[in-house]
């Protein structure tokens, strides 16, 4: 554990921020088995926010928090019946498998060999690709169900064509329907020094999605610690596949507010605007530039350059003035 006095000043803190007017939880401080007990009956009424002190190095009170996780109840449901959606968490490039992607199956199945859409890359498209391997807990199986975590070894794809937040979907959905420059979302903003306007920038993350966004509209002037608001965001340098009611968090540096997506514009205003393919294609339709120094040009030919006076070489006199 931390000092003492470091760690009653975390915990005041902690406790002030959950019952702010922008929380409104009851924080618990779970030391027995009571507690966990407690804690996990009512954790569905998302009144109640339970507090672990945990050490990683002695150990303390890791039993009570597996405990509490054992207790809770899924929350996810499998939906096997829909087309597959895989979200990508971690990347690997493993020496003679490939590339390797980890993640949850938020819907569908998954079996060996199947052929998904990887997505979006860039410019907002999708390709097809083959799943050659699945692993669970570090076993190889033939299938993977909605609400569990895999990885998923993938044929003929670079690691550095890849980032985290692209998703694998079946051919029977639509991406290009969810995948979205701009949003709309409902946010809530926790601490703020000054004001929030328009144009201004901060990171979001949106489950394994972190990238900075730009507030391009809302329907407030100004927003204040504490304040609500339907604010329009927008991509600074890919297009993400997303869907309506994600959770998110829009941070920077002190300033931190949650929200809820309600509302997608897939492919609408917004365009690539810091995106290598950009800049290839502008570079191909100008051609390669053409320097040429002449002897006119600073640093070329005689002109430019000036003779050294010998300090041995006597000044001319000066010519009689003529009356």
């Amino acid at each position: 554990m931390c000092p003492q006095n470091v760690l009653q000043d975390t915990l005041r803190l902690l406790q002030k921020l959950l019952r702010s007017p922008g929380c409104r939880k009851m924080p618990l401080l779970v030391q027995n088995t009571d507690d966990v007990v407690t804690a996990a009956m009512n954790f569905h009424s998302q009144r109640l926010c339970p507090v672990f002190q945990v050490s990683n190095v002695s150990g303390q009170n890791l039993d009570l928090l597996k405990q509490f996780l054992n207790l809770l109840r899924t929350r996810m449901e499998a939906m096997e019946s829909e087309p597959a959606e895989f979200q990508m968490d971690d990347l690997y490039s493993v020496p003679g498998v490939g590339t390797v992607v980890s993640g949850t199956v938020l819907r569908g199945v998954i079996r060996l060999n199947d052929t998904l859409l990887l997505g979006p890359d860039a410019l907002g498209k999708f390709r097809p690709v083959q799943i050659k391997g699945i692993h669970r807990k570090r076993l190889p199986v033939k299938e993977c169900h909605g609400g569990q975590t895999a990885s998923f070894a993938i044929k003929k794809i670079r690691r550095a064509e890849l980032r985290k937040g692209m998703v694998l979907l079946s051919p029977l959905l639509q991406p290009d329907d969810s995948c979205c420059w701009e949003f709309e979302a409902d946010i809530l903003v926790l601490h703020h020094p000054t004001t929030i306007s328009v144009k201004y920038q901060a990171m979001v993350h949106i489950g394994p999605i972190r990238q900075t966004c730009t507030i391009v509209s809302m329907n407030t002037e100004h927003l204040r610690t504490g304040d609500k608001a339907a604010v329009r965001f927008q991509f600074i340098k890919n297009p993400e596949y997303l869907r309506t009611g994600m959770r998110m968090v829009f941070r920077e540096g002190r300033t931190k507010a949650v929200g809820t997506v309600t509302r997608l514009y897939p492919q609408t205003t917004g365009n690539p605007t810091n995106t290598k393919c950009k800049v290839a294609k502008m570079q191909t339709q100008r051609g390669p530039r053409e320097t040429t120094k002449g002897p006119g040009r600073r640093g070329g030919g005689r002109r430019g350059r000036k003779k050294k006076r010998d300090p041995d070489e006597k000044p001319l006199p000066d010519a009689p003035m003529q009356t």
